[in-house]
């Protein structure tokens, strides 16, 4: 298990930080869809440049998020440092 830091930067101008861990083989996403909700937008009309689904954490829209180690290294999957060898 590796301790990592999930950032979300949300629509009101807030970041939420979220401590977890990610087990060998996991991929942030993954983790990040245990703390995120999707929800319809009961404002989305056809052609009204809203989006038809949001993604939400404590009720609030989230804009994009990612994973950090605790020394700030950005990170999609944790390997246990193991090369990666695909191509």
């Amino acid at each position: 298990m590796k301790v990592i830091m999930i950032i979300l930067h949300l629509a009101n101008g807030e970041v939420a930080k979220i401590p977890t861990q990610l087990a060998i083989g996991e991929f942030c996403s993954d983790k990040v869809e245990e703390f995120i909700k999707y929800i319809n937008n009961p404002n989305y009309i056809e052609g009204n440049g809203q989006p038809y689904i949001h993604v939400m954490y404590k009720n609030k829209i989230v804009l994009l998020s990612y994973c950090q180690s605790m020394d700030g290294k950005y990170l999609v999957n944790y390997n246990a440092g193991e090369a990666c060898t695909k191509k």
